[in-house]
């Protein structure tokens, strides 16, 4: 069968459907991945065809996702709407009612929008009508996908890369439609993809929103409520392909200790608050430090003496000759330090609230600690950091996600699910 896989433009997005798209190709399927132009480099360079969506003129920036934030008082008309827990649904509803939401809406013209801004749309339907993939993945911050997938009979469903944000909003957003309608709000979600569906003739409903099944994940008791159909799948830890350096098949004579704030972050600069924090936690102790750290962030800082700045490293290379890591929370590197067996020190701040419940997982399951530099002091810090690495019931908290993680069903598993659904819910024959 033909696949065809859409993806939001950052590698944070990309890197997790590639194992699917390979075992898919492994067993003997057509795979396609579209998304962004800025990114066909990258999926080429994985081994794999790229349909780029739109031009540099018709198609917005990834880097823009501020400027498609909705206005702070439609949030909180919204979260009152919606009933919003202000101490249980807190985290949950910041990711959703900005980055979820902005994210969706930078691909997706409003009604009234210029034609010329319509090309990550309707390329992606003449994609697909041309090619006719039988199975459209796609991400959840792309529904126009689901448009494409209609538009040409395919059978379709969300390929998630974290938590089913997306899923709990339509899920909280069934429970409060009269409260919503009371206010004059319309559904949020709804209302990202409506104009797209309208353009090009199709319903929407709830396949729409949610696909007709979500390939997703996250460990079971870390997922979100949500009505859409689930089917689970290991999550691998690909995050790109370098050379292999010359010191790192040397055994350490020291503890070797991971730090990374991830790449993600990176594009939207907001990060260099943590370094100094980080690196004076560190600085003298008797441990080897690998910093996948570049320029920016290092500019102005003094790296101590036992701290070894790299500007890329996947981590797959990296943390299997680690003790530790130190990393921001976010959802690959958590999921790459599980894989490996290495315990987390997770850092945290007000800004990371989509990264909250990673590192609550993390310290739930006993497989690390997390801290916070605007809560603890660099001797607390230092302190917590200290008994991930030396303590061993972090190594056995570790050992025990690492079990279930292997659980999971493997990309390799799931193939003949995505096929028999397919099978079951495509329309052109």
């Amino acid at each position: 069968m033909r696949v065809l896989i859409v993806v939001w433009p950052l590698t944070a997005h990309l890197y997790p459907t590639l194992p699917v798209a390979w075992a898919l190709q492994g067993a003997g399927h057509e795979v396609r991945v579209a998304s962004h132009p800025d990114l066909t480099g990258t999926i080429t360079a994985a081994g794999l065809p790229a349909v780029p969506l739109g031009t540099p003129e018709t198609v917005a920036s990834p880097a823009t996702v501020g400027e498609h934030l909705l206005p702070a008082g439609h949030r909180d008309r919204l979260a009152t709407a919606l009933g919003i827990d202000q101490d249980s649904d807190t985290d949950v509803w910041a990711t959703v009612s900005t980055y979820t939401l902005a994210s969706s809406r930078v691909f997706h013209p409003a009604d009234g929008s210029a034609a010329h801004g319509w090309g990550g749309v309707d390329d992606l339907v003449a994609a697909a009508r041309d090619w006719r993939p039988d199975l459209v993945l796609w991400d959840p911050n792309w529904p126009a996908a689901a448009v494409a997938a209609r538009a040409c009979g395919a059978a379709h469903g969300r390929v998630l890369w974290g938590r089913d944000y997306l899923g709990w909003a339509c899920h909280r957003i069934d429970r409060r439609r009269a409260e919503l309608a009371a206010a004059g709000l319309p559904d949020p979600v709804a209302e990202i993809v409506r104009p797209a569906a309208a353009r090009h003739g199709v319903p929407v409903d709830d396949d729409l929103l949610l696909g007709q099944f979500t390939l997703d994940p996250t460990p079971a008791d870390m997922r979100l409520p949500s009505r859409a159909r689930t089917v689970p799948v290991r999550r691998i830890p690909y995050t790109g392909a370098a050379a292999v350096p010359s010191w790192l098949g040397a055994r350490p004579g020291r503890p070797r200790v991971a730090l990374t704030l991830g790449a993600t972050q990176r594009m939207f600069d907001n990060d260099k608050v943590l370094v100094p924090s980080l690196l004076e936690m560190v600085d003298g102790l008797d441990i080897e430090v690998i910093a996948t750290l570049d320029t920016s962030q290092l500019a102005g800082q003094r790296l101590p003496d036992n701290v070894r700045a790299v500007d890329y490293l996947p981590l797959n290379l990296l943390l299997p000759s680690c003790s530790a890591i130190i990393h921001h929370g976010g959802i690959g590197t958590f999921t790459a330090a599980v894989a490996h067996r290495v315990p987390q020190l997770v850092v945290g701040d007000e800004l990371r609230v989509a990264y909250a419940a990673n590192s609550a997982y993390t310290v739930r399951h006993g497989a690390g600690l997390a801290v916070d530099p605007q809560q603890q002091s660099g001797a607390e810090m230092r302190a917590r950091f200290l008994r991930v690495l030396s303590e061993p019931s972090f190594q056995e908290g570790t050992r025990r996600l690492h079990s279930d993680w292997l659980a999971m069903p493997s990309p390799n598993d799931t193939v003949p699910v995505l096929e028999k659904l397919t099978a079951l819910h495509r329309t052109a024959r």
